[in-house]
């Protein structure tokens, strides 16, 4: 729960323990359960060992307390019991806060330094960056059964090959490793055979014919190891190394001849070629990839449907508690929202929207890991128009929450006969659940919005600070906010989840 300051270089506490100002339209009754949100959420980052957040928590918990609560115009005819409890949770507060400071100072210290020594990473990195040549290594796999001379091979180095080829230094000792109890054999032979005959390097090359090569068992032609080059029997499967399919020559007076047959000069590259190969064992190896798991998917990048996503934590900037020293704290916790519980509502409220009327309900759920999770949609009793839909009984569905010890994390309404969008209705309706936790969201579905089924959204500083001063009512205009940022925006930080669960509430 921090935020790093302007400069960049340091993390600001006090920008996400600023004061609540009062809104008197609010019932103080309604302060005193943000006020026990706030020590719900303290007591779990207090579970969690999540010093930093604890001590967010309680310095946000004394500010309400102190500077908010008693400016509202009911607090001096509020009950006395009621002050001096919320006075003995302060000073328990207060007392927490005082014990915590030296290792927070410590640990916002220790932030500080890991921050500046991946700034200073991430420069040098970036000026090394800029040193070196700018080189392309390609990764060229090459097929050896469709060599042609019309597309120079790259090897796996990235530099290219003759037309013609060339042999290793290895494939070349292994070569010498021939008995020198044969005889040598005819300069007709040798002119067939050596590459630096007239069909060897300055020669033209010629593809592959349909002769094929085998070579005589009794000569050692075990290839040797070479770092990125696979064996001999690997050419061999691939076909390259196979018995001569028309059979084998005449007998010859050289012994050499005798069990070697006259080749041609494609038959001469492929024996060559079939020593030499360019495959990679660990480029085969990596081509085996077990796909995770669905983990949770942004709900502005994907619709319902879960998918994955490169370490889209990472990619989105979003970190884990562990990770809380580039967290920034202005910005709300992640929540996440079971799949299928956009159409669990719509079951629900199908009755209602093939009569034209909204259907509301509320969303609850739990805190684990600087996280929100939506596990419970508590249906209260409403009564609906085709354009606005309001609550009945609070007091049931604030019952339900403290019983399960759930975070209420905003709403969800249907426009069955509109478009997609919060009405000025829907953004004063919203206004007083953001109040109570900044990370509650609006969800709006419309079954007969052609373009978006659905939005996720929430409003901006700006438009709680114009809510905040509007004393209209109904449906009306609003100015944009002065920093000229919208009223509401889009979420970029709710997860559809595909394995949360949720409970089902109905209190119609």
């Amino acid at each position: 729960m921090i935020t790093r300051s302007s400069s960049g270089g340091g993390f600001n506490i006090a920008a996400v323990t600023k004061k609540i100002d009062v809104d008197n339209r609010i019932s103080l009754r309604y302060y005193h359960r943000i006020a026990d949100n706030i020590l719900k959420q303290a007591d779990i980052f207090r579970e969690e060992k999540n010093i930093i957040d604890l001590y967010v928590m309680l310095l946000r918990f004394s500010s309400l307390v102190t500077e908010t609560i008693p400016c509202h115009k009911e607090y001096r005819t509020s009950l006395q019991s009621s002050k001096l409890n919320l006075k003995r949770k302060l000073n328990t507060a207060m007392t927490e806060l005082e014990e915590l400071k030296p290792a927070v100072s410590e640990k916002l210290q220790e932030m500080q330094y890991k921050h500046i020594y991946q700034l200073h990473k991430q420069q040098k990195s970036q000026q090394s960056q800029t040193l070196e040549p700018s080189v392309e290594w390609p990764l060229v796999r090459p097929n050896l059964n469709k060599f042609s001379i019309k597309q120079p091979v790259t090897n796996q180095y990235g530099y290219q090959v003759p037309k013609a080829f060339s042999l290793s230094k290895p494939t070349g000792e292994h070569l010498q490793r021939v008995p020198l109890s044969i005889p040598r054999a005819k300069e007709e032979t040798l002119s067939k055979h050596s590459i630096l005959g007239p069909n060897g390097l300055r020669g033209q090359w010629q593809g592959p014919t349909h002769y094929k090569v085998q070579y005589p068992s009794n000569l050692d032609f075990t290839p040797v190891q070479i770092t990125g080059v696979n064996s001999t029997q690997n050419s061999t499967e691939d076909g390259i190394v196979m018995k001569e399919e028309n059979g084998g020559s005449k007998q010859d007076k050289s012994s050499l001849e005798s069990v070697v047959p006259p080749k041609t000069d494609s038959q001469q590259i492929e024996e060559s070629i079939s020593l030499i190969s360019f495959e990679d064992d660990s480029a085969s190896q990596s081509e085996v990839i077990r796909e995770p798991s669905p983990p949770p998917v942004l709900a502005e990048v994907q619709d319902l449907i879960p998918a994955s996503t490169p370490e889209t934590q990472t990619e989105s900037g979003l970190v884990n508690a562990s990770d809380d020293a580039l967290v920034c704290s202005e910005d709300p916790l992640q929540l996440h929202i079971p799949t299928e519980l956009m159409n669990s509502f719509m079951k629900l409220a199908k009755s209602n929207t093939n009569k034209n009327l909204e259907t509301c309900g509320v969303l609850a759920g739990s805190l684990k890991n600087r996280k929100f999770y939506i596990t419970a949609l508590i249906i209260p009793k409403q009564e609906s128009t085709s354009d606005s839909c309001q609550t009945t009984n609070e007091e049931e569905i604030f019952e339900v929450q403290d019983k399960q010890s759930l975070f209420p994390l905003g709403w969800i309404h249907t426009h069955p006969t509109q478009s997609c969008f919060m009405s000025s209705i829907d953004v004063h309706t919203h206004y007083s659940y953001q109040i109570m936790l900044p990370e509650a969201i609006a969800i709006v579905m419309a079954p007969r919005d052609t373009s978006r089924k659905h939005g996720i959204f929430r409003l901006t500083s700006g438009g709680m600070t114009i809510i905040r001063h509007c004393p209209r009512r109904g449906f009306h205009s609003h100015d944009p906010p002065s920093d000229g940022s919208p009223i509401y925006r889009q979420c970029t930080d709710v997860y559809m989840n595909p394995n949360l669960k949720f409970d089902v509430i109905d209190l119609r």
